[in-house]
């Protein structure tokens, strides 16, 4: 049976699903067409798709777009969608499956006569990547997150071949080697902090999120797209226009464009997440009764609004605290060069 491609079609909205006793909220997430194709790639040769980019454009995202594409609200609920957040001390057994041998030890000198010590399900637990090879089948894949694998040592990485390769595991504890005949759709991000051996790379399909470089910038797609998540996140019906977000955009591209020609001085570019966060707050100051007054009322976001310019034709960046991540960024963008005016100023 043929496994469903990924179109990017259903989240498009901001969804609320189950998770558990709580809930969850899913913000929208639209993948471009080479990310599209990266993952259908991925799916064609059943191989884990590994994602690079730099840190706030959605690499961890993508995972849970996937499984909410396919399962809708019932990810959680039907268990198709984990997640493996490396740490710097992870290893790569625990994903795999947790022994308890506290709990063996205890119960091997209690000798308690209800206690089955035979029972291996009492001292195993299965981690995430088990989990997802577990509840993965024939056209209906899991999906599997395995976010900031850089984080890790590069004997992570190598210790999990065999297990991608083969869909299967030892526990020595319990001398058991599960086997699942489905494969599990894994999504696995890096930062690229540390380098992935080349046996590990083989393995893989690799994508390269590139939304905001220098050619792609110039390009109508992209403002389409930044335009596009800020309707669908902050606005009702994503049909609604609206000066604010065009201004954002602008302001947005053009502070990017800046950073990408000395990339080098700043160290962290601002990226989609940042500009998310940014407009958030845009957004509610343009509503003085939902809003912020403390906010509403800056000096700088009024300038920038009205496209107020010092003698210099400079207009203040608002909020710059949010979008820049480094000193250098912060000083040097307190003011910009007055982008193209929307037609029309907008008040608050």
């Amino acid at each position: 049976m043929a496994h469903p491609s990924y179109l990017s079609e259903q989240l498009n909205r901001t969804t609320v699903v189950q998770k558990g006793d709580g809930k969850e909220t899913i913000f929208p997430y639209f993948a471009d067409e080479e990310l599209c194709k990266a993952v259908n790639l991925a799916l064609f040769l059943n191989r884990p798709l590994l994602l690079m980019g730099e840190p706030g454009c959605g690499k961890s995202l993508l995972a849970k777009a996937v499984a909410y594409e396919w399962y809708k609200g019932e990810l959680y609920n039907q268990q198709k969608y984990f997640e493996w957040n490396v740490k710097s001390t992870s290893k790569a057994r625990e994903g795999l499956y947790e022994y308890d041998h506290l709990l063996r030890l205890r119960d091997a000198n209690f000798r308690n006569k209800n206690t089955n010590m035979r029972n291996k399900d009492r001292y195993r637990s299965w981690g995430p990547m088990a989990e997802a090879m577990r509840n993965s089948e024939d056209g209906r894949k899991a999906v599997l997150l395995i976010d900031e694998i850089d984080k890790a040592d590069i004997d992570f990485s190598n210790d999990l071949l065999n297990e991608l390769e083969r869909n299967s595991f030892y526990i020595p504890e319990t001398n058991e080697s599960p086997t699942f005949e489905h494969k599990p759709f894994i999504v696995i991000t890096s930062n690229g902090e540390k380098d992935l051996s080349d046996a590990f790379l083989r393995r893989c399909v690799f994508h390269y999120i590139d939304m905001f470089s220098a050619r792609k910038l110039e390009t109508p797609e992209t403002k389409e797209w930044l335009e596009r998540i800020l309707k669908a996140r902050f606005y009702e019906t994503p049909e609604k226009t609206d000066g604010l977000i065009e201004k954002a955009v602008m302001t947005f591209v053009a502070l990017r464009k800046g950073m990408n020609t000395e990339s080098s001085l700043y160290r962290k570019a601002i990226n989609t997440s940042e500009f998310i966060d940014w407009f958030a707050i845009l957004k509610a100051c343009s509503d003085p009764k939902k809003g912020p007054a403390t906010l509403a009322d800056d000096l700088a976001l009024q300038d920038w609004l009205n496209d107020k310019a010092d003698e210099n034709n400079q207009v203040p960046v608002p909020f710059g605290n949010v979008l820049f991540k480094t000193t250098t960024a912060l000083f040097n963008f307190k003011t910009m060069e007055q982008p193209l005016s929307t037609e029309a100023q907008i008040p608050l």
